[in-house]
């Protein structure tokens, strides 16, 4: 038998307002209870101690107070500029609590589709797309300190050009076109990805090389499938090479590249669920790949929401809407 709720009668009296202010309040709790914060404030107050001053740069500024929503103000001390604990990172100016970013990160952890986030959430589809282009502003350049070591695959991947200007309604080209653009992806021993837009069509030895010089550890060993583009990479890396030609009849090319093939099969499905992406945000999606593949590996250590909650104020990042 289902136990009345003492509170049952209580909450259907409220009017909408209370009701409202009562479903915040519980949000709160529970965002409390679940990530270690309940509002933007608290999270400021853990993870963003000590800000530099945005103005200036200068270290070790004085408390100055709290703003309405209890948000930390700060003083410099070298130039007289006042500050939050919240300026110049993404959830600068945000006028939404933390129970609903929280809710936004968890979706976007498993890359819900914006229409479905706005309904889950209550907002727009247009405040979905500007919430996860923040998001991924505070994640771009972070594949930049990313170094493979020991035995590290390379290889690359191609998806269709879908920006409309080029090439939307246009008979598709077979094979390897300059209408595909191609990612280079690498993966160490260690399962660190890297993954970086390398132009269009076959790429070259320099574009291999821009793309994933300085990702590879020298002295490290280098497995790929004899494009000739890895070649100026593996020499300017310092690295050895074991390379297999590519024959999917091959059980050794099979077994030695399943790790680098697992990766790209990986990064297609997970880019396929943003059909309609302009070519001109991809290293963006790349980033968040790379970024969320690297949190779920600690995922035991590290809560997800909250390691992301924690990238974001610690991240100084901007992202302005062009509507």
């Amino acid at each position: 038998m289902n136990r009345h709720s003492a509170f049952a009668d209580a909450v259907a009296a409220l009017d909408e307002g209370d009701f409202e202010l009562l479903r915040r309040a519980v949000d709160e709790r529970c965002c409390r209870e679940k990530h270690g914060f309940g509002t933007l404030a608290e999270a400021a107050d853990l993870y963003r101690t000590d800000p530099a001053c945005p103005s200036c740069r200068a270290a070790s500024p004085f408390r100055d107070g709290r703003t309405a929503g209890g948000v930390q103000r700060w003083r410099c001390r070298a130039c007289g500029a006042r500050f939050t604990s919240l300026t110049g990172t993404v959830l600068e100016g945000s006028k939404s609590d933390m129970a609903t970013w929280c809710r936004f990160i968890g979706l976007m952890r498993f890359n819900v589709p914006l229409d479905a986030m706005a309904e889950e959430l209550g907002i727009t589809h247009q405040t979905a797309w500007e919430w996860r282009h923040r998001v991924m502003a505070a994640v771009d350049g972070y594949q930049d300190r990313i170094v493979l070591r020991d035995l590290v695959w390379i290889d690359e991947t191609y998806v269709n050009d879908t920006d409309l200007h080029l090439g939307y309604g246009v008979a598709r080209k077979r094979g390897l076109s300059r209408q595909k653009v191609c990612i280079a992806v690498a993966i160490d021993v260690h399962k660190n990805p890297v993954a970086v837009v390398c132009g269009r069509g076959k790429p070259s030895s320099a574009r291999v090389l821009g793309a994933l010089g300085g990702h590879i550890a020298e002295g490290s060993l280098v497995v790929h499938d004899r494009e000739r583009a890895h070649g100026a990479l593996i020499r300017e890396s310092g690295c050895a090479e074991e390379a297999h030609r590519a024959d999917v009849n091959d059980p050794v090319y099979l077994e030695r590249m399943a790790m680098v093939n697992n990766l790209c099969s990986w990064l297609k499905r997970y880019l396929w669920r943003f059909t309609g992406m302009s070519m001109s945000n991809l290293q963006s999606y790349l980033n968040w790949f790379v970024y969320l593949f690297r949190v779920k590996q600690d995922s035991e250590r590290w809560p997800e929401t909250a390691r992301v909650v924690r990238h974001l104020l610690l991240t100084e990042a901007r992202f302005r809407s062009s509507t």
